[in-house]
């Protein structure tokens, strides 16, 4: 699989021709491109078939969390809810192909620093979080101890019975896994986050 081809506008901000932010990617390979408006008073959404409103002083929650996909471990994702049930979220990742993924990461962040505020102003009452649920960060953290613990279980086995290339192999996925885990562990920590100011490890 390809690297994400980076694309980095000279005004990271992207905006329409009537001068409103926007952001736009394709969450999925087999889908439509889904284009986000900050409009004075909504955040308006459209995939060339469908569209939709979010008054933004209807908007209880937003999260922004770190969700790594496949072979792309740089993806960051916002979702962002009203108080009746309705959710939208978008990704800096963007599918253009098979074997191509289009990273937007300046506009994302551009994107999101402008949207924060807004709902903070029409929404005073909206929640601002960071990272995934506790009980989402609970378990996951309790299956890392559970793999790590296997995995030098195996180790020491296959040191124990000088299986050098099962030992080799345990730690080269061992050391893969434990970095993934702590980049979605320390990235995902629950935590209120000013909206004025998003946290960087939560940004691209």
């Amino acid at each position: 699989m390809t690297e994400p081809i980076a694309t980095a506008p000279a005004d990271a901000l992207w905006r329409d021709a009537r001068g409103q932010p926007f952001f736009r990617h394709r969450p999925k390979l087999v889908g439509a491109e889904i284009t986000f408006t900050l409009e004075p008073d909504a955040l308006a959404w459209s995939d060339g078939k469908i569209e939709g409103r979010l008054p933004l002083h209807q908007i209880g929650e937003v999260r922004i969390v770190y969700r790594p996909a496949n072979l792309y471990t740089r993806r960051f994702r916002v979702e962002v809810s009203q108080r009746l049930g309705k959710s939208v979220w978008f990704a800096n990742l963007s599918y253009r192909g098979l074997m191509e993924v289009e990273t937007n990461d300046e506009a994302f962040a551009a994107f999101v620093r402008e949207l924060l505020p807004r709902i903070a102003k029409a929404s005073p009452k909206a929640r601002f979080l960071g990272g995934e649920p506790a009980w989402r960060y609970g378990l996951v953290g309790l299956f890392s101890l559970v793999l790590a613990g296997a995995a030098i279980v195996v180790g020491i086995e296959a040191v124990k019975t000088l299986t050098w290339a099962l030992a080799g192999a345990v730690l080269v996925v061992a050391g893969y896994m434990a970095w993934q885990m702590a980049q979605w562990l320390i990235r995902n920590k629950p935590v209120t986050i000013d909206p004025q100011d998003p946290p960087a490890a939560l940004l691209p």
